[in-house]
């Protein structure tokens, strides 16, 4: 997009993305001090809160300007707009996700591991201190891509193609959960308590995701609604069975071929430059 197009359309990811990790980490790391410095996890956990909010904070911000009038309608429809759910890819992606799990589990028995991880799980595989479970795996996702794909990806693709404003999107929205892996007994803080490698494919793994739920997000007609609902399901597909973290590394990598088809057969919409030029060219 041209430089004027995109001061005409009022985005500013820079701004945007610099204040949801002011808030986040400040808030997060704070939580994470006082995790190892107060023996009480209901005070230390308060601090989580505000990092929860700030993408969806932010964007209120943002979108409360004058200026921003029509950003602030099409935001609005975006998010309220049930019309705008495309099912189809919806249901598609969900699939493909669920048929990653069992993929992985699958792949996983080639070296030694047990059939057992396609049950369902007892419980979450999932730990937020003093946080219910259920509150942060059904909110979060809301909080999130409120903020997320109310402003944030648009606010990328302003100024970037499908392909570049994803993969930056991809790494933005993983390096944002980084203060969590400090915070004493997070989920993330375990995972690095139990191998570090287990902590380094979850981030790796948000990458790849951060491309899926764009594609999932152009072609649901930029529904935010229809990606509040892929993300919950996200959370309780990878919670939902036994699957261990040896597992989940090579589900990294069947997700990184999902996320690789999906570029390859959709490259008009990840490269519209370069369809344009091969139109022109024939």
């Amino acid at each position: 997009m041209m430089k004027n197009e995109v001061e005409a359309n009022g985005y500013k990811p820079g701004k945007f993305f610099s204040w949801v990790f002011l808030i986040t980490w400040g808030s997060w790391l704070i939580a994470a001090y006082l995790s190892y410095n107060h023996s009480d996890p209901n005070f230390y956990s308060i601090f989580l809160i505000p990092g929860l909010f700030a993408p969806v904070l932010v964007t209120i911000a943002f979108i409360a300007s004058p200026k921003n009038r029509g950003i602030r309608k099409d935001f609005f429809q975006r998010l309220f707009d049930v019309k705008k759910v495309n099912l189809a890819p919806l249901v598609k992606i969900c699939l493909i996700m669920r048929s990653s799990v069992i993929a992985a589990i699958l792949i996983s028995l080639l070296f030694g591991g047990s059939i057992s991880q396609l049950q369902l799980s007892e419980d979450f595989k999932f730990s937020a201190g003093s946080i219910p479970v259920l509150m942060v795996m059904l909110i979060a996702p809301i909080l999130e891509e409120i903020g997320w794909r109310g402003y944030g990806v648009d606010a990328l693709l302003s100024r970037f193609n499908l392909f570049a404003g994803s993969l930056m999107f991809g790494f933005l929205w993983s390096i944002w959960h980084l203060p969590l892996m400090f915070v004493k007994n997070y989920s993330m803080n375990l995972l690095l308590q139990e191998n570090p490698w287990f902590a380094v494919n979850y981030f790796v793994s948000i990458i790849p995701l951060g491309i899926i739920l764009n594609w999932l997000y152009v072609k649901s007609n930029r529904s935010t609604m229809a990606l509040i609902l892929f993300h919950i399901f996200l959370n309780f597909m990878q919670t939902s069975t036994q699957m261990t973290e040896w597992t989940s590394c090579i589900q990294t990598f069947v997700i990184i071929s999902i996320s690789g088809l999906i570029i390859v057969t959709n490259k008009d919409l990840f490269f519209p430059s370069l369809t344009v030029y091969s139109e022109n060219e024939a």
